[in-house]
């Protein structure tokens, strides 16, 4: 038995070496003859693959069944060309799968020009076309007498009782008076007192502008002139002007402060009886300024103060005609303080004091020799002064 398998093995070994060469799935020594190329394997990269188009016969081309071809180092993977590489790379035609499988190809770049960006324009508001201002009139008003805003919220803030709301206030005090002349001139030098009666009436048109009068009279007042003699005389005093008031407050208890410009005229008339004296008539402007400061709602104090800058002077002579000089420089200044008691809007009782001191220089010299020394002399001064004390009674509506 084993000697006939021994004698059979060459036959075997034949027929299963034309079995290999025969046998259409082995990739090692054929390939298929249909010109679609076989699907690649691991091998595939062993053997050239012809291209369908120019299929030739083995004999044509030199080279036999199962030459085999070394393989390339490196991968077998296509290398897809980079946009900017222009090498060309020959490759046999691809496989089915891969022929299926389109390519990819790289994007074109678009350049897309861009336009500057022109920003929006905004749009501009409509100008707002200013108002013509004011009259000159109702601006003159407006800061004197206030606004229509300021006129309303006053009248309607201020309380009842308040004598702020009195449009009309009137006032009488009787008063006693001091005067005094001093100089070294005998003819003004001399002094005099009395009782006096004061006056006086406030018009607001508004709580914030008004008109102011004042009026004073010696009553029975009389005169030392040339030793015992005692001789009449008359000492009056008006000023009247406008009036400014400035609220710090609309309750009973704020404070208030009036001022404003007065004309003022003082005199001190001399009876013609006397020989050794000579009057006085001094005007001018006066500036005044008086706070109201209520220490409680029925009671509140009061501070003036008065300046007269370059007074027109001028010596009233009756029975003596002496004259102390050409021409005068006059000044004055004056205080008040006092207070008030509110029993209501309509009736208040106040007292109030005040002090006025004017000086008078004058040039040249005097017109008569003095009677005392017997000189003449030059450049007389004076010092006059004026204090008075009121109480008094005042209604208002």
């Amino acid at each position: 038995m084993n000697r006939g398998i021994l004698a059979l093995s060459p036959l075997l070994i034949f027929a299963f070496s034309a079995f290999a060469q025969l046998d259409s799935s082995s990739a090692v020594l054929l390939r298929s003859s249909g010109k679609t190329p076989a699907r690649p394997n691991l091998d595939s990269s062993r053997y050239k693959i012809r291209a369908p188009e120019s299929r030739r016969d083995d004999d044509e081309i030199g080279e036999k069944p199962g030459t085999v071809i070394p393989t390339p180092v490196g991968s077998a993977r296509k290398i897809k060309p980079s946009p900017t590489a222009t090498s060309e790379v020959t490759v046999g035609p691809a496989s089915p799968a891969e022929a299926s499988i389109p390519a990819p190809v790289p994007p074109e770049k678009v350049v897309v020009e861009t336009l500057p960006v022109v920003p929006a324009a905004t749009p501009t508001p409509a100008e707002e076309v200013p108002l013509p201002p004011p009259p000159v009139t109702q601006q003159v008003r407006d800061l004197v007498a206030g606004t229509e805003e300021d006129i309303n919220e006053a009248k309607t803030s201020i309380h009842p009782q308040d004598p702020r709301r009195n449009v009309v206030e009137i006032q009488i005090a009787p008063a006693y008076y001091y005067n005094g002349s001093q100089s070294s001139y005998s003819f003004r030098d001399y002094s005099s007192h009395g009782p006096g009666l004061g006056l006086g009436m406030n018009l607001w048109f508004t709580p914030f502008f008004g008109l102011q009068s004042r009026y004073f009279a010696s009553v029975s007042g009389s005169v030392r002139s040339g030793g015992t003699n005692m001789v009449p005389t008359d000492i009056t005093s008006f000023e009247g002007g406008i009036r400014f008031r400035k609220h710090f407050g609309y309750t009973r208890k704020a404070a208030h402060l009036n001022w404003g410009i007065d004309y003022h005229d003082e005199a001190n008339k001399i009876g013609k009886e006397a020989t050794q004296i000579t009057g006085r008539k001094s005007s001018g402007l006066n500036v005044s300024m008086e706070a109201v400061i209520p220490s409680a709602v029925n009671y509140a104090h009061t501070v003036q103060i008065d300046i007269r800058p370059r007074m027109k002077h001028e010596e009233v002579t009756a029975g003596s005609l002496a004259k102390s000089g050409t021409k005068a420089e006059s000044n004055a200044v004056g205080v008040g303080l006092g207070g008030q008691w509110n029993l209501d809007r309509r009736n208040q009782v106040f007292w109030k004091g005040q002090y006025s001191v004017e000086r008078n220089l004058f040039k040249g010299n005097a017109s008569q020799v003095d009677p005392s020394n017997g000189q003449t002399p030059d450049g007389v001064s004076v010092t006059n002064s004026l204090m008075m004390f009121y109480l008094g009674f005042k209604w208002g509506s």
